[in-house]
């Protein structure tokens, strides 16, 4: 009689597991789809948009080390001899901490290239007081107000109806002066707040400036003229002509090429040296 010869008997309890699906790629699966469509829900009317790592150029350390070194440096003497090296970065002052050596001051690097969303001339640039934003004036009579950090913008503002020619700070750091191209002046505080605006000039007004303290200022313009201008009144106080400028000039020639006789000027050297009359 034949046996049947069976398999050994096992030692290990292998027990036995429900079918599995097979593994897709993650891009494939269901939750990763719904992922997506999360993403691209608005926030506040606004698409929300992913980080974007920016260059940025921080000059407060540098401000910062400045400060410090005022302390305790009597001038530039006491400064310390700065390498080109990258061991040297911590040791970085502005040019106004290097005053003996003008060179440090030459920019000779590019940073980078800013661009407006509507591409047009830009007439002026100013920086906010405090040094942190940029102000540009364009001739589509915007104000564009740039970080000076990362080189974006921030603002977009329409301060004019024609071309921004000139633009200006107080020495009070609370007052801007813009002028335009149809020849009138605004005034803006320091958050951006038109208080004030009338028309000093007929024609473009092209330079504006204040006075040391801050109650006058003189705007220049295309009909050759420059008006003195009271900040607080808004009055006009002096005009200056270009006739009456080259009437001055050629009067001053005149007295210069005169002979001594008749009144013009001369000068004259003593045996003394280093004295003149």
């Amino acid at each position: 009689m034949a046996t049947e010869i069976g398999s050994p008997p096992r030692f290990f309890h292998m027990p036995r597991f429900q079918h599995q699906a097979p593994r897709q790629l993650f891009y494939k699966r269901p939750d990763f789809a719904q992922q997506q469509a999360m993403q691209q829900l608005t926030f506040d009317g606004k698409r929300m948009r992913k980080a974007v790592n920016r260059k940025t150029i921080d000059y407060n350390p540098s401000v910062i080390k400045y400060l410090e070194n005022r302390i305790w440096q009597r001038d530039q003497r006491d400064m310390r001899a700065i390498q080109p090296d990258a061991g040297y970065y911590n040791d970085l002052v502005p040019p106004i901490g290097m005053l003996n050596n003008p060179m440090n001051a030459v920019t000779t690097k590019f940073v980078r290239t800013s661009t407006n969303k509507v591409k047009c001339p830009v007439f002026v640039v100013r920086w906010t007081p405090e040094g942190r934003r940029l102000v540009t004036g364009a001739s589509s009579g915007e104000f564009t107000l740039w970080n000076g950090l990362t080189f974006n913008f921030e603002t977009i503002l329409q301060a004019h109806d024609s071309p921004v020619r000139a633009m200006t700070w107080s020495h009070n750091d609370m007052w801007m002066l813009t002028a335009d191209h149809g020849g009138y002046v605004k005034y803006w505080q320091s958050n951006m707040n038109n208080v004030k605006m009338f028309q000093a000039h007929k024609e473009a007004i092209r330079e504006a400036s204040f006075s040391p303290t801050d109650n006058k200022f003189a705007t220049c313009s295309d009909d050759g003229t420059v008006r003195i201008w009271d900040f607080l009144r808004c009055h006009e106080e002096r005009i200056l002509r270009e006739r009456e400028h080259k009437q001055g000039e050629q009067q001053r020639e005149r007295e210069k090429q005169a002979p001594p006789e008749q009144g013009g000027r001369h000068g004259a050297c003593s045996q003394d040296p280093g004295i003149m009359t």
